[in-house]
């Protein structure tokens, strides 16, 4: 990404604001006013809207104004006629000519530039070059743009019918803002757009700082770089580079940010800057706590704060103190002197109720830690995670350590909630703390499990299940401990592959959980038995979930796949109810993302991509996909980039962008197995055959699903999350002749769909005995079987997979020789396949629609199955290849091409070629 390009990141409605401006200007007079404050980007916009132009064959003249330029007469006008051939001004009428060589410097003997003969040259100049090419006047910082300049612009711009686009840009917030916005008119009145540049999104912030700086921060450093900067760009790539070199930004912010507030609040009276730091201390200030801390009454802090440099700095709205901009407030805290701050929240936390806040005063007013305070924290600690926000907790506990509380209860508790959040590095480096001779027993059993689960997420899934055994083993009988293991140890079984001792182990904790007077706990077993069972062929087991849901606690915070409500969401979409899963997993993605868990977020983010991608939603897909990227690049840990690589695949390969789809499933591939996840190989290896089968390669993609294939237990289920590759494999498999292969997997969807009522494994299942049934040249058996398959897809919200059997159907069709019926069926496929974005499937199906017999094998006696194979042999294809194409085995074609020998009395595919006249090139058909 280039350096024009990185800072615009993220700004949709921008950039399409400047392409329908750009287009506008090619033919007809048109105007872009770009307001927005300093550093938000725009002169990376105007660069970029520079390149575009120029790109599309714009002559481009550009200025900046200048504060220390703006008394210059013509300075900004000299740019722009800088970027003139001189040969253009040379043509001009004597007095604009001089008047324009003048401000160029350029020794024409005339006392002083003329103000109306700059204006009309600058016009004739503008009428010269528009009748080669639209151009482009780019005016970056119009408010600082000497007036002399202005005036002849503004002349010229508003007297050009042609070709002319005119970007201004100028900072909002300053003296003269309102008139800037207005600064020029143009030929008509509508011509001239205005837009101001919004902050960036947390996303945008994360893409440029990547790109800008070339490193990913940790997710808690990009959550504090974005609140304070507020998506500003260039405030946020200023604290990206203070916080890689290690700069505390709650405590100091670089010399360049430090300079800006302190220049904001410099005039601000004494009292009024005790104020401003009262509300710097508090997340959400009000006039009544400010008023109670400093001890004055709220109307004389309200006079304070609106009066002199003061009101620059906040906006006073009823009760509620904003600063201008989170910088300010950052500014105004850092700065302060450490006993100002310390005396400050000493204040705040005897006028405060809530028990974060008080306790968080308490500790920011506290240089050691007094029996009180700590107690005040871990209280408010247990209290914040139980609303919802672990990494706040584990705050609160830090501020507990730093004071002197440092015990192996707080560390560990500590740790859990920063894994609770996501924060991995943060979690092991507190269980480092402990050291590694904790006593046997409890604590020791509870480190082992934590970092097991953490290994989970960032290590080896195979270390991470021995530990987590060796965590419960040890915890004993201690049934709430026990329980947290045996809940976590469940899905680590799963995911190494040991699918028969998951089940074992949430049935384990289904009795575990029957011990202990916890509805919430009851509710987690009941809910990871339900998932497991259902993802491992037992069905849905409904009672238990309905139970879970009515044990369920709203306000415990709970790992997203132990609660009822997520696998309640996952069963829907699993079970072809995706539109009510898909609105049941955004509404559980937005908690997840309101109280921090990160990792739940990550979790919730790949399902909703699958159920996107099923429900053909390919947009939807792509931009959760995008934001599970981000996450994952700040979170680390092996598991969110397993995730979010895997999801990329899919939506690269979906819509046909291969190269993307490859790359990224081969390395979440490449990830899963050296990580010991055997069950989260299978999504990597589902992507990649559903990709060769896109193109044909039938061949590869049967080599890529051969493990999967080779162990496959019916036994297990064949519900989709787990066994998405059956419709892909039964396509390889009886493309390269192996019929009975395929017909096993089949059966074993058919028997599954029947028991279970699942339309998708009913509706794959029809599609795949269809193509047994052509390959073993049972043509209208086939055909039947795939109109069955469409009946089953009238239950089914995947309008892709119906799409995919309607081609198969044409296909089957064709072959039968109806060609109108074929034609109108592969005509549809080809146009739902277009519409869905899917550009490999609709090429393949155009491909499709192209292909029919031809005569000349018909006119010498062969059967329409001997003509197609005869007209593919004379093209060069082998007997392989040919056995992929028509769905028949290797053996079938030798047989059928024997016939055809026979019949034609030849002897060779030379003599075959020679005999049906075929032309090499129409025959190959697109893959």
């Amino acid at each position: 990404m280039n350096r024009q390009m990185a800072g615009a990141v993220a700004r949709g409605p921008e950039s399409r604001a400047l392409d329908d401006f750009l287009l506008r200007a090619t033919t007809t007079p048109a105007g872009l006013v770009v307001g927005g404050e300093a550093g938000i980007g725009k002169t990376t916009f105007v660069l970029d809207a520079r390149e575009r132009a120029a790109a599309q064959g714009f002559h481009v003249l550009m200025t900046r104004g200048s504060p220390s330029e703006v008394t210059l007469s013509f300075a900004g006008l000299a740019d722009l006629l800088s970027q003139v051939a001189g040969e253009i001004i040379d043509r001009l009428a004597p007095v604009q000519r001089d008047a324009l060589n003048r401000i160029l410097l350029r020794g024409a003997d005339v006392p002083s530039p003329d103000e109306r003969a700059a204006a009309a040259g600058l016009l004739s100049v503008l009428g010269h070059l528009s009748t080669e090419a639209p151009v482009l006047i780019v005016v970056d910082d119009v408010q600082w743009l000497d007036s002399a300049s202005a005036a002849a612009v503004r002349f010229a711009v508003r007297r050009v019918w042609g070709p002319l686009g005119v970007l201004v840009t100028f900072r909002t917030g300053d003296p003269g803002a309102r008139d800037a916005a207005q600064w020029f008119e143009m030929a008509t009145p509508d011509a001239v757009a205005r837009i101001t540049m919004t902050p960036l999104s947390l996303g945008g912030v994360h893409a440029l700082i990547a790109s800008r700086l070339g490193q990913v921060l940790p997710r808690p450093t990009m959550h504090r770089i974005y609140e304070i900067s507020g998506g500003n760009p260039l405030y946020a790539l200023e604290l990206a580079r203070a916080a890689a070199d290690g700069l505390p930004l709650d405590r100091q912010l670089p010399d360049s940010l430090a300079a800006l507030v302190r220049h904001h609040v410099k005039d601000v009276s004494p009292d009024a800057a005790e104020l401003l730091l009262a509300a710097a201390c508090t997340p959400a200030p009000t006039v009544d706590i400010v008023a109670r801390a400093a001890g004055l009454s709220p109307r004389e802090v309200i006079d304070l704060l609106e009066s002199g440099d003061a009101a620059r700095a906040v906006v006073v709205s009823g009760q509620r103190i904003r600063f201008a901009h989170p910088l300010i407030a950052t500014g105004c805290y850092t700065e302060a002197d450490p006993a100002r701050r310390r005396e400050m929240h000493r204040r705040l936390a005897e006028v405060v109720d809530a028990p974060e806040l008080k306790a968080r005063h308490l500790a920011c007013a506290a240089t050691s830690g007094d029996a009180a305070t700590l107690t005040e924290l871990d209280t408010a600690s247990a209290i914040t995670r139980s609303q919802g926000a672990p990494a706040a907790a584990a705050e609160l506990l830090e501020l507990a350590i730093a004071l002197g509380g440092d015990t192996p209860i707080r560390r560990l508790i500590a740790a859990r909630y920063h894994f609770e959040a996501g924060s991995l590095a943060a979690a092991r480096q507190h269980l480092k703390e402990l050291g590694e001779e904790l006593p046997a027993g409890i604590i020791r059993g509870s480190a082992r499990m934590l970092q097991g689960a953490i290994d989970g997420y960032d290590g080896s899934f195979t270390v991470a299940v021995d530990g987590l055994l060796a965590g419960v083993d040890e915890v004993g009988e201690v049934a709430d401990l026990r329980l947290q293991g045996l809940l976590l140890l469940a899905p680590g079984l799963g995911i190494t592959g040991r699918a028969r001792e998951a089940l074992d182990c949430a049935r384990a904790a289904l009795v575990c959980a029957e011990s202990i007077d916890d509805h919430t706990a009851r509710s987690q077993a009941m809910s990871m038995w339900v998932l497991l069972s259902f993802m491992y062929g037992r069905g849905l087991d409904r009672s238990t979930l309905d139970e879970a849901l009515r044990l369920q606690s709203r306000t415990d915070v709970m790992h997203v796949n132990m609660r009822a409500d997520a696998v309640c969401a996952l069963v829907d979409v699993w079970s072809g109810d995706i539109a009510s899963g898909r609105r049941r997993l955004a509404a559980i993605k937005a908690e997840c993302v309101e109280h921090g868990s990160e990792l739940d977020a990550i979790w919730v983010d790949q399902h909703a991509t699958m159920a996107a991608i099923w429900s053909a939603d390919f947009e939807a897909a792509q931009r959760i996909t995008t934001e599970m990227v981000h996450r994952a690049d700040q979170m680390g840990g092996h598991h969110a980039r397993l995730f979010a690589l895997t999801s990329t695949a899919f939506v690269a390969a979906y819509t046909g962008d291969v190269d993307t789809a490859r790359g990224a499933a081969t390395s979440a591939l490449e990830l899963a197995e050296r990580t010991g996840a055997v069950d989260l190989q299978v999504g990597p290896r589902t992507c990649l055959a559903f990709l060769d089968v896109s193109r044909a390669d039938h061949q590869r993609a049967l080599q890529i699903l051969r493990p999967l294939v080779d162990t496959f237990d019916p036994a297990l289920g064949t519900e989709i999350p787990r066994c998405g590759w059956i419709p892909e494999a039964i396509e390889a498999l009886t493309a390269t002749g192996n019929v009975d292969g395929a017909e096993v997997l089949v059966k074993a969807l058919q028997d599954n769909g029947i028991r279970h009522n699942r339309a998708w494994m009913l509706a794959m299942a029809a599609r795949g005995s269809a193509l047994c049934l052509a390959a073993r040249g049972d043509l209208e058996g086939a055909e039947a079987a795939a109109e069955l398959a469409l009946t089953h897809h009238d239950h089914l919200t995947m309008p892709f997979e119906r799409a995919r059997t309607q081609l198969l159907l044409g296909q089957l069709q064709r072959r039968r020789r109806r060609r109108q019926l074929a034609s109108a069926t592969l005509s549809d496929a080809e146009r739902r396949f277009r519409e869905l974005g899917a550009a490999l499937w609709a090429t393949r199906a155009k491909s499709e629609r192209a292909r029919h017999p031809g005569p000349e094998a018909d006119d010498l006696g062969l059967t329409p199955v001997e003509a197609r194979i005869a007209r593919m042999a004379a093209a060069g294809y082998s007997n392989k290849e040919i056995a992929a194409q028509v769905f028949l085995s290797i053996k079938t074609i030798e047989m059928n091409l024997s016939s055809v020998y026979r019949k034609l009395g030849i002897r060779s595919r030379t003599q075959l070629h020679s005999r049906l006249d075929i032309d090499k090139s129409r025959e190959i058909p697109d893959s």
